[in-house]
């Protein structure tokens, strides 16, 4: 996949999605195989979106968390073979832009744009004063044809990254599921820890949280890992937090025992699916403690394994 994120770039003959795609959720999806059609008549698919969320770049608050870091949207999106992923620097010039100087310029002028698939509710421009009836309005103008999604519905309300995230922070990672047509995950690289697992011979694969992801609440988590460059996939335990048996203060962070698995995999990057919260974090008295449990939760991941056909 073809990954652009300076707004100096020129394309032709593409089908444009365009969004914020902040969770990737079965309602994008409805747009990205949309794209992926236009191929059909020789066209790109493109996804059209921005370097940051437009109320931080606004506002100038970089304290709000997404579900997907813009590393882990560039993956997922090559996942499902996507040609080209924009992120455009959302600056306070390109919040300024007209309406039709976004189309004339930037969608058509830049992206070349021939089809452009949105979201019914999709708004953009100036004071977000572009809509779907000015796009369609434009069309002929400017020469591409307009695909309006209708608003993906599931018990009878809209699937919104929204609801997705409300899930998430109860740590509701089947319902989240649901909504995301994936489990969510921890996409990065495994970094070196303090290797305390190994001392009680179960060793983990520790990631770092970043800061502007969204976590589910700290906890246990029955996981599934993919690592990059292997086939197939492990199950194993997931520890979100700060690990109080064995630190003090530790910053957040992901830490994971992958059953069965011994390899060395420092600096590759992995995949964590959290599939099923177990229980919170919590802190034992010794390390013998702390092992003894782990068993349990290992022994609960392998029947979790047995009893989940993969999603």
């Amino acid at each position: 996949m073809e990954y652009i994120k300076d707004p100096d770039f020129q394309l032709e003959d593409t089908a444009v999605a365009l969004g914020k795609f902040e969770g990737l959720h079965r309602g994008h999806q409805l747009l990205f195989e949309e794209i992926k059609k236009q191929k059909a008549e020789g066209l790109k698919s493109v996804v059209f979106t921005f370097d940051m969320p437009p109320r931080s770049a606004l506002s100038g608050d970089q304290s709000y968390q997404q579900i997907y870091t813009k590393e882990e949207r560039r993956l997922l999106l090559e996942e499902m073979q996507i040609d080209i992923l924009i992120e455009h620097p959302f600056t306070k010039e390109f919040a300024a832009q007209t309406p039709e100087e976004f189309v004339r310029d930037i969608l058509v002028g830049r992206a070349g744009a021939k089809k452009v698939v949105v979201g019914k509710d999709f708004r953009f421009g100036k004071k977000r004063s572009g809509d779907v009836g000015l796009l369609k309005e434009l069309a002929p103008k400017y020469g591409y044809e307009l695909i309006v999604i209708e608003k993906l519905q599931m018990e009878h309300k809209d699937v919104s990254s929204t609801r997705v995230r409300a899930h998430l922070e109860k740590g509701e990672m089947e319902e989240a599921a649901r909504l995301l047509g994936r489990p969510y995950a921890v996409i990065g690289e495994v970094v070196h820890g303090k290797a305390l697992g190994r001392t009680i011979q179960i060793p983990t694969a520790n990631q770092k949280a970043d800061k502007n992801k969204l976590m589910p609440p700290n906890g246990v988590y029955i996981s599934r890992i993919y690592i990059s460059g292997e086939e197939g996939c492990h199950y194993g335990i997931t520890n979100v937090g700060v690990k109080p048996t064995v630190e003090e203060h530790a910053a957040k962070d992901v830490e994971t025992n992958i059953v069965d698995f011994d390899g060395d995999i420092y600096g590759k990057t992995i995949k964590v699916e959290l599939l099923h919260y177990r229980r919170p974090e919590m802190q034992f008295a010794s390390l013998d403690e702390l092992r003894a449990r782990i068993e349990i939760d290992v022994a609960a991941a392998v029947q979790y394994a047995e009893e989940h056909p993969a999603f």
